[in-house]
């Protein structure tokens, strides 16, 4: 009678110890980025060279909290399908809210922690908002990826996007696949371990069939930020859409940088590959300066809006 619960038990524990191995493995890989690419920014920087407009920076705030409102949106949907039942947009929104200024903790372990700690407010057992992260992060990440590559291949211009833009076929089609089978494979037909141990229950697809949509429209806002941000460190039109697309995968992969809150310095490592070749060094690093404070900004105006509507148990 209790194999079950032990196999479940040994597939968590397998996992655990897989993440403790990998850690120091990526986060010695990640630190050595980030110095790499920090390195080469701060031997060629030349503050004159710098001219921000300003009000293009401030224009760049809309799509991140757009973007941010229609993320808690979206994880509204998931999880009252998810739970099978109606939850308030408002209450569910301003604990996802809640939730994304949680991913400052390092190991990104606050996340799940604050919606677990908040489901009952909104109608939701806590270990349905809890599973729900590792499903939106699957269409988050695969549909982000899609999104990135695809703007790369459309609109890359410099070396770096170009060089990335050549893989966009192979990665967005094996990415597109992922989603597909998201939406279209039942959660039923997952494997059993699989499904106790990530809390995985009832039928129907993985991931409703809207979420990755909604995910696309999301990280569009994130190009429309970049473009802005780069636009006002004085790219032109077609350089500034050119690195758009660095904008969506630098985030994915600090996201997937586990070891640093909110993957600082990861992200800023990524985009200044794309992001010197366009703008040069200098107005770079202006830029990834930029583009982290207002991403913590536009977090916590959104927290501020939705604040009012709380749900409390």
């Amino acid at each position: 009678m209790t194999a079950e619960p032990d196999q479940a038990a040994e597939v968590r524990t397998a996992a655990e110890r897989v993440k403790r191995a990998l850690r120091p493995v990526l986060a010695l890989l990640a630190v050595a980025f980030v110095v790499w690419a920090f390195r080469d920014l701060v031997t060629r920087w030349d503050s004159h060279a710098v001219n921000i407009a300003w009000s293009l920076v401030a224009l760049s705030l809309v799509p991140l909290v757009l973007g941010g409102m229609l993320l808690a949106a979206a994880w509204k949907y998931l999880v009252e399908r998810m739970a099978g039942t109606k939850v308030g947009l408002a209450p569910s929104m301003a604990l996802h809210a809640e939730s994304q200024l949680a991913r400052y903790i390092p190991g990104k372990v606050g996340i799940p922690v604050v919606r677990m700690t908040g489901a009952r407010g909104i109608g939701v057992p806590a270990k349905v908002a809890g599973s729900s992260v590792l499903i939106e992060l699957m269409s988050f990440v695969s549909v982000g990826g899609v999104v990135g590559f695809a703007l790369l291949a459309a609109l890359g211009r410099s070396t770096v996007s170009a060089t990335l833009g050549r893989w966009a076929p192979v990665v967005v089609t094996v990415l597109g696949v992922v989603v597909l089978l998201l939406v279209v494979v039942d959660r039923s037909r997952c494997p059993e371990r699989l499904r106790r141990a990530f809390g995985i229950e009832g039928r129907g697809p993985l991931v409703p069939r809207r979420l990755p949509a909604l995910h696309a429209v999301y990280w569009l806002t994130w190009a429309g930020h970049g473009y802005l941000v780069t636009a006002a460190a004085g790219a032109g039109a077609s350089g500034a859409g050119a690195v758009s697309g660095v904008f969506i995968l630098a985030p994915i992969v600090g996201f997937l940088a586990l070891a640093a809150p909110a993957g600082a310095g990861v992200r800023e490592a990524v985009l200044s590959v794309g992001l010197v070749p366009v703008v040069g060094a200098a107005p770079a690093l202006s830029v990834l300066l930029i583009s982290r404070g207002a991403t913590l900004v536009a977090d916590v105006v959104v927290w501020l809006l939705l604040r009012p509507w709380r749900a409390r148990p």
